[in-house]
């Protein structure tokens, strides 16, 4: 037995050395190696934090918000009032979008979409100086014609100085510099204005006559220098103030000719209108900016003239026919080839005066979205606080700069279609016209100032910042 309890005594005696020497070792490691990191694996975002949505979520969420906002804009409005947001081409909120609706000056952007679709990029309007046989020795024995190109911002530096923002036009001044500059120093007979590339019909027949009476355009013509006024005040842009020409044609012949008389030009006779001859030998030519340029124009300024006499060129070139009538048809006849939404759409002028036009929200949407905030027709827009029928509107510091659009405005009309910077950079594109018989101008434009700022403020639910990881 006392054979058995020493060696079983041995055994228990290195097993128990064994493991004080493991525990020495784990004792030396501690002291020099750093005890492992605690983990902490409790979520920095709460289960249920807008962080951890979906981005398809998070933007469904925003438009919600939008939308909701939207509808207060609608409760401020009358009754028969449109109202369509989108993001992106995806509808954020249609109130009416597709009722027919008298638009005002948002009708412009009708006319300018469709000169943009029916003419060339790269067109530009042209007006000439032509006789019936080239000069000899500086003398054109007979007539110099002008002859009118359509041209709408056909202009004096004087007749521009008169608006407070910068314009584009056609200086007519160049013209007469090119004459000089070929060498004519005396007509022996008259400057006659040529004018008839369009009709001769001066207005729309379904404006009120109180809008010919204000000058709400000039004298429509072909031939328009300073948009047909034979006067009007240096120091003061409103038309009403002007005088219209009787004979545009005439009137424009009048002004090249106290021109050229300015550059030394002998003019033995008196101005005139009338046509020049078939064959012709040209002289000088003036060309305009490119149609883009021109279309910019008349939606920045909301100008009248400028419009109508698109219309009729957009006329000429569609059906041959420089009219009124020929371009409305011909502007109705593009847009639907284009695939526009041209339900409940009828096409009365180019500027928005008459109130037989109707169109839709949902058809500005569509032209505004398929153009596209980068287009030519978007370059064109008035920018709040910045440009344009814009210019002392949406002045606020949140707002200023961030709203293009295209205004309209009659008695019973507020307009107001464009794009909206919203708060992540995005535009909005969107589309508001109200009606109601003598609507408060200062109401409505009240209520599109609540219209911009819920616009620029999207997206107001969580961010993409807000709903990434921390």
């Amino acid at each position: 037995m006392r054979r058995l309890i020493i060696p079983l005594l041995l055994f228990v005696a290195a097993g128990v050395a064994a493991w004080m020497a493991r525990d020495a070792d784990r004792q030396a490691a501690a002291e020099t190696e750093p005890a492992p990191a605690i983990v902490d694996s409790t979520p920095n975002s709460p289960m249920f934090s807008a962080r951890r949505l979906p981005d398809f979520i998070r933007v469904a969420n925003s438009n919600d918000v939008l939308a909701a906002d939207l509808v207060s804009v609608v409760e401020s409005s009358p009754d028969r009032t449109c109202l369509v947001v989108t993001s992106g081409g995806e509808e954020v909120f249609n109130h009416n979008g597709g009722m027919p609706i008298v638009p005002a000056s948002a009708q412009k952007l009708v006319t300018g979409a469709a000169a943009l679709e029916q003419l060339p990029a790269d067109f530009r309007f042209v007006t000439t100086a032509v006789t019936e046989q080239s000069p000899e020795g500086g003398i054109i024995n007979g007539d110099l014609y002008l002859v009118g190109g359509g041209d709408p911002i056909l202009a004096t530096a004087r007749y521009i100085g008169r608006y407070p923002e910068a314009q584009t036009f056609t200086d007519v001044a160049q013209l007469a510099d090119q004459i000089v500059a070929a060498g004519v120093a005396e007509i022996t007979g008259r400057v006659v204005g040529d004018e008839t590339r369009y009709d001769t019909v001066r207005a729309v027949g379904s404006w009120p006559p109180r809008f010919i009476d204000q000058n709400q355009t000039g004298p429509l013509s072909a031939l328009s220098i300073n948009d047909g006024f034979a006067r009007y005040p240096d120091d003061n842009e409103a038309n009403q103030l002007a005088t219209a020409a009787a004979d545009p044609a005439e009137n424009s012949a009048r002004i090249l000719d106290d021109l050229l008389e300015e550059r030394g030009v002998v003019i033995r006779g008196s101005a005139a209108s009338g046509v020049a001859p078939a064959i012709s030998v040209e002289i000088a030519r003036l060309e305009s900016l490119p149609i883009a340029d021109v279309v910019g124009q008349m939606l920045a300024s909301s100008d009248n003239s400028t419009a109508e006499l698109l219309l009729k060129e957009i006329g000429l070139s569609a059906r041959n026919e420089g009219s009124s009538l020929a371009g409305a048809e011909a502007s109705g006849v593009l847009m639907t080839r284009a695939g526009f939404k041209m339900a409940g759409v009828e096409v009365a002028d180019g500027s928005g005066l008459s109130s037989e036009n109707s169109l839709t929200c949902d058809l500005l949407i569509d032209l505004l979205d398929k153009a596209g905030p980068d287009s030519a027709l978007a370059a064109g827009l008035a920018i709040a606080g910045e440009r344009g029928t814009l210019l002392d509107r949406f002045t606020g510091p949140d707002v200023i700069g961030k709203i293009r659009g295209k205004t309209g405005s009659l008695r019973e009309v507020s307009a107001l279609a464009g794009f909206a910077q919203a708060s992540n950079g995005d535009d909005l594109t969107f589309a508001y016209i109200a009606n109601q018989e003598e609507l408060s101008s200062d109401r409505s434009h009240e209520v599109q100032e609540d219209l911009g700022e819920e616009l620029v403020q999207y997206p107001e639910g969580p961010t993409r910042d807000q709903v990434g990881p921390k």
